[in-house]
C-alpha cells in the first residue's frame, strides 16, 4: 500500500479538474488545480510504482469521460505531460517544455476537428482564424513552462527550468516576421503573423526562465510582491518576459552558453 496515497491524490485531483473546468464560473479553479497533475504523476511514477501511476491516470481519465466527455481531451493532454516530460529530460528542460507544448497543440487541434469549438470560442476566433494554430501553441507553451516549473519544484529530478535558453535565431525569427507584418500583406501578412507568434512564443519562453532565476535571488517581501503583481497584471508579466528575453540574448544575463557543458540547453 506503500504508493496508494499519492495514486488516489492523483485520481482525486486529475476528476476534480476536469470536473470543475466544465463549469464556466470554476474553470480557473480547475485549470489551476491541473497544473499540478503532472508533478504528482511523476512522483507517483518515480517515488513509487510506474504501474500505479499509469493505472490512477487511466482510471481517472476514463471517470472523466464517464462524468464529463467535453473535458476529457483536456484532462488527458494535462495527464501525459508527465509522460512527456519524462521522456525528454535527457534533452534539458527547452526540449520538455516545447514538447509539452507541441502535444498540447495537437490534442487541441484533433479536440477542435473532432468536438468543434464552444460558440463563444468561435466568435472570439473569428478574426483570428488564420493565426489560431499558432495561438493555440502560445497558450500551450505558457501552459507547458508553468506546468514544468511545478514538476520541478515537486520532483526535483529534473533539468531546471532557469537554464533554459534559445540560440540567436529566435531573434532573427522575431525581428523579420516583425518587418514583414509591418510592411507586408496578403498571404506573405498572414505567414509572416504565425511566424511571429511562434518566435514571441521561445522569447517569452526564455523570458520566463530568466524571469524564477531572478525571482529566486529576491528576498521574501519582493517575492510577495512579486508575485502579487504578477497575479495583478498577467499581460504586463507577459510583457516584461518578451523584454528579458529579448535582452538575455544580448547579455546571457545567467552566463550560460546553449550547447556547452554546462548543463544549458541547446542553441
Amino acid at each position: 500500500m506503500k504508493g496508494l496515497k499519492p495514486s488516489a491524490t492523483l485520481f482525486v485531483l486529475t476528476v476534480t479538474s476536469g470536473i470543475m473546468m466544465k463549469s464556466p464560473s470554476l474553470l480557473p479553479f480547475g485549470l489551476g488545480l491541473s497544473l499540478f497533475i503532472p508533478a504528482i504523476f511523476i512522483y507517483t511514477y518515480s517515488q513509487h510504482s510506474p504501474l500505479i501511476a499509469i493505472s490512477s491516470s487511466v482510471l481517472a481519465t476514463l471517470t472523466v469521460f464517464f462524468f464529463s466527455r467535453e473535458m476529457f481531451f483536456d484532462v488527458f493532454s494535462v495527464l501525459l505531460l508527465g509522460p512527456i516530460f519524462l521522456i525528454f529530460k535527457r534533452f534539458g528542460s527547452a526540449a520538455s517544455v516545447i514538447g509539452g507544448a507541441f502535444l498540447l497543440t495537437f490534442i487541441t487541434i484533433i479536440e477542435e476537428e473532432v468536438s468543434g469549438l464552444p460558440p463563444e470560442v468561435k466568435k472570439q476566433l473569428i478574426d483570428l482564424a488564420s493565426y489560431r494554430y499558432t495561438l493555440y501553441f502560445f497558450s500551450s507553451v505558457v501552459f507547458s513552462v508553468f506546468t514544468y516549473g511545478i514538476c520541478s519544484w515537486v520532483v526535483r529530478n529534473l533539468p531546471p527550468l532557469v537554464r533554459l535558453r534559445f540560440g540567436f535565431w529566435s531573434v532573427i525569427l522575431f525581428t523579420l516576421s516583425a518587418l514583414v507584418t509591418l510592411f507586408g500583406s496578403g498571404t506573405v501578412r498572414v505567414i509572416s503573423v504565425n511566424l511571429l507568434i511562434v518566435a514571441l512564443s521561445f522569447l517569452v519562453l526564455q523570458g520566463i526562465a530568466v524571469f524564477i532565476w531572478l525571482f529566486q535571488r529576491f528576498s521574501v517581501t519582493w517575492k510577495l510582491i512579486t508575485g502579487l503583481l504578477v497575479f495583478i497584471f498577467p499581460l504586463g508579466f507577459f510583457l516584461a518576459a518578451l523584454i528579458l528575453g529579448l535582452l538575455d540574448q544580448k547579455f546571457n544575463f545567467r552566463k550560460l552558453n546553449g550547447g556547452k557543458k554546462d548543463g544549458s540547453d541547446p542553441s
